[in-house]
């Protein structure tokens, strides 16, 4: 049996040490720490863990939101650690502990998850009030679009621009480039060439 310990925060600039010293303590001795956004499922340490898994481990979190801020991940994460024959314990939320069988920690996962997802989405519908709001006021003009390559600012978009009036595919276009499809359309947009 190993304690292994999963840690999140959501960027770069955000720190983990909090996080890894109270799991260091609680006696993990392997880590999988990562900064990105709970809300993407490709998270490359995630799934390492998740793979390396061994009957009768324990998986713990500083908090249930450190896993998934999705109930529908998080029920899927929960299930693919027990089907390992592994369990999962939370250190800030005491009912969730799968180390033992039992429904009420069934029922409150299912309450709590959704709890992380009401959570969530109301932060989201206040950035989009104060967005219209800012709006309203000329104060926003969205993100600054930066597609960069190589510290020079502009050779990708310049680039994606050609390409796009050659006919490439968007496909071909935003592989090639590593931009996303949004940030192309945005570009497009920006060109007048949408």
């Amino acid at each position: 049996m190993s304690k292994k310990a999963y840690i999140r925060v959501s960027s770069e600039k955000q720190n983990t040490a909090r996080q890894r010293k109270a799991l260091k303590e609680e006696g993990c001795k392997v880590f999988y720490e990562e900064k990105i956004s709970g809300n993407n499922t490709e998270r490359p340490e995630l799934q390492r863990m998740l793979s390396e898994l061994e009957e009768e481990d324990v998986v713990l979190v500083h908090e249930i939101s450190r896993l998934s801020r999705s109930v529908k991940d998080l029920l899927t994460i929960v299930e693919q650690i027990k089907g390992k024959g592994a369990s999962l314990k939370s250190l800030n939320e005491s009912w969730l502990d799968t180390t033992s069988d039992n429904p009420m920690n069934e029922f409150l996962l299912n309450i709590f998850g959704s709890l992380a997802q009401l959570e969530r989405g109301l932060t989201l519908q206040r950035q989009r009030e104060g967005i219209e709001i800012a709006k309203k006021e000329g104060k926003f003009r969205g993100r600054k679009l930066e597609v960069t390559v190589g510290g020079k600012k502009g050779e990708k978009a310049t680039q994606a621009v050609e390409w796009h009036k050659e006919g490439k595919s968007v496909r071909y276009i935003c592989k090639t480039l590593s931009i996303g499809t949004g940030t192309f359309y945005r570009l497009l947009e920006r060109e007048g060439l949408r």
